[in-house]
């Protein structure tokens, strides 16, 4: 019984370290952007393309990856992606000039939407029901510890020897991985042999549960990072907070959420994945509205210490419960669409949240953040428990 609790656990820190490899390579570009940019001769705004072909390589290209999965295997797709991702980090260490840089984000970006999406299928496929919340809650872990660890790290490995080294790192790390993934990661269930067909994707549209997953991974992303993404310049401006008082304050956030992701899916499990995912957008909420109304000092560490524990706490439920609301034959085709929903969630949100900033500062920014949360409890009125 306890060697196959210990599998269980490799398994689950074998899939945490590929998603700790793709979050950390989608968030190092934005402190690397102004040594690329200033190395390449480009502005730092035309710099930024690199980020936009990213993520539209990796949402498109995981439409295509996720019903392939469902078609070949989950542990093939994975091997192939860690093998395209080493390699297009290896070659993006050896760049010289920008048009070549653009061409290797955007493989990076395909590589880096099979990472996500295969390891949450997965995951999905390997863990019963009843499990999946504990395991979700690991791999959930290297969304916060990419933020907490491997940006700071390779920010300061950049600042020293080079923006270079960090693929160079990512390309060793990766291929570190693939290895271990090759020789510890099961087979996983057998692939079905079917065709694809877009009427797949529209099918999840026409039922509301599923439909009610992609409005969730809609909502949750875009609510969170429309908020994320003015908090910065809030602090700066209403507090004169320095880069380092603001970096010093998400790394406690950061670490709150690491400690409580493993706990809430582990509480999921015996609690239910549907309560947890309810209660915790609805304290998010309100979360939203409370810190962005704090001044500064302890109650304002400890409010964004709450806010990003109640982030964290519905990921790993709602990964379990959207995983599991789709039979396995077509759960690489679904967990791809909800991801490509995430990031247009991000996109939309970001936007409705820029103007709001622009309008109403900060305050407005939590209130379209707090609205867009509570959506989340309404749509699971239709994702309900299996």
């Amino acid at each position: 019984m306890s060697g196959e609790r210990l599998f269980q656990w490799n398994v689950a820190l074998i899939l945490f370290g590929v998603l700790f490899l793709g979050v950390s390579d989608t968030q190092l570009v934005a402190p690397l952007l102004p040594l690329i940019a200033s190395d390449l001769a480009v502005t730092p705004g035309h710099a930024g393309i690199i980020v936009t072909t990213y993520s539209l390589a990796a949402a498109a290209f995981a439409l295509f990856v996720g019903p392939v999965s469902d078609r070949v295997g989950r542990k093939r797709v994975l091997v192939a992606g860690l093998a395209v991702f080493s390699l297009a980090s290896f070659f993006t260490y050896h760049v010289s000039t920008f048009n070549a840089l653009v061409i290797l984000r955007a493989v990076t970006g395909l590589a880096a939407g099979t990472l996500s999406t295969s390891a949450l299928s997965f995951a999905g496929d390997y863990y019963p029901y009843e499990e999946r919340g504990r395991a979700m809650g690991i791999l959930s872990m290297g969304y916060f510890v990419a933020f907490l660890v491997g940006v700071p790290a390779g920010a300061l490995a950049a600042s020293r020897w080079g923006w270079h080294w960090v693929f160079a790192c990512l390309s060793a790390g990766a291929a570190l991985i693939l290895a271990i993934t090759l020789l510890q990661l099961p087979a996983g269930p057998t692939a079905t042999p079917s065709r694809w067909q877009l009427g797949g994707f529209i099918d999840h549209f026409r039922k509301r549960e599923t439909f009610a997953g992609i409005a969730t991974a809609f909502l949750t992303s875009g609510g969170i990072v429309g908020f994320l993404t003015y908090v910065g310049a809030w602090l700066q401006l209403s507090y004169n907070l320095d880069v380092g008082q603001i970096g010093l304050l998400f790394m406690v956030s950061g670490a709150a959420a690491i400690v409580a992701s493993p706990i809430a899916g582990w509480l999921s499990d015996h609690a239910g994945k549907r309560n947890v995912i309810v209660w915790s957008n609805i304290v998010l909420a309100f979360l939203f509205v409370i810190v962005a109304r704090a001044e500064l000092g302890l109650g304002l560490v400890i409010g964004i210490a709450l806010l990003s524990v109640a982030a964290s706490a519905r990921q790993p439920p709602l990964h379990a419960l959207t995983t599991e609301i789709v039979v396995p034959e077509i759960r690489g085709e679904y967990i791809a669409l909800r991801n490509a929903f995430s990031q247009l969630g991000i996109a939309t949100i970001g936007a409705i949240s820029a103007s709001a900033f622009d309008l109403g500062g900060f305050r407005a920014v939590a209130s379209v953040a707090a609205f867009a949360t509570l959506l989340i409890p309404i749509c699971c009125v239709w994702l309900r428990e299996p």
